[in-house]
């Protein structure tokens, strides 16, 4: 009898974790698309907030570790560090008025522990001619090393992906 009432109790306990486990995985994902979200977001606001490029551009600093490592390819020399994001986003603020970033096709994949992650993605800048209106689409594929640091996921990695031409 004690044994007929152990299997299903164990059956049960193990679904449970099952979907505690996935359920977490998920939370984890979608706070990891916010958060790139977020970075759209703000990328794509104007500075009417009266702060200013280098207050905007610490701002868009937060989503990135301080050992950042950016690799563009292309022979591209790579990007290290939180503060030279931060300086070239202040110098090149007032000429993005006419870009719009977008993620696509974002995928997500959980390190094990729960404390990085990989994800891939499509990011598409969008270009509006201010003059004639018409727009232009540059989409590049990356992959982004993601770690939460205290509460939040910041970027650590980005790297360019190669596509075939």
């Amino acid at each position: 009898m004690l044994r007929r009432v152990l299997l299903p109790s164990a059956a049960v306990v193990l679904l449970v974790a099952g979907v505690w486990y996935f359920s977490q995985a998920n939370d984890e994902t979608a706070d990891i698309r916010r958060r790139l979200q977020a970075l759209c977001d703000d990328v794509n606001s104007s500075t009417t907030d009266g702060r200013g490029p280098e207050a905007r551009a610490a701002q868009l600093g937060m989503f990135f570790t301080d050992d950042v490592d950016v690799d563009l390819g292309g022979g591209a020399t790579p990007i290290k560090g939180r503060a030279t994001i931060v300086a070239m986003a202040a110098r090149l603020q007032p000429r993005t008025a006419a870009f719009k970033l977008q993620f696509e096709d974002v995928a997500v994949a959980m390190d094990p522990g729960g404390n990085s992650a990989s994800v891939h993605l499509t990011a598409e800048f969008i270009r509006r001619n201010l003059l004639t209106g018409e727009q232009s689409l540059d989409a590049r594929e990356f992959t982004l090393g993601m770690r939460r640091v205290a509460a939040d996921w910041e970027i650590q990695r980005v790297t360019a992906v190669d596509t075939l031409k």
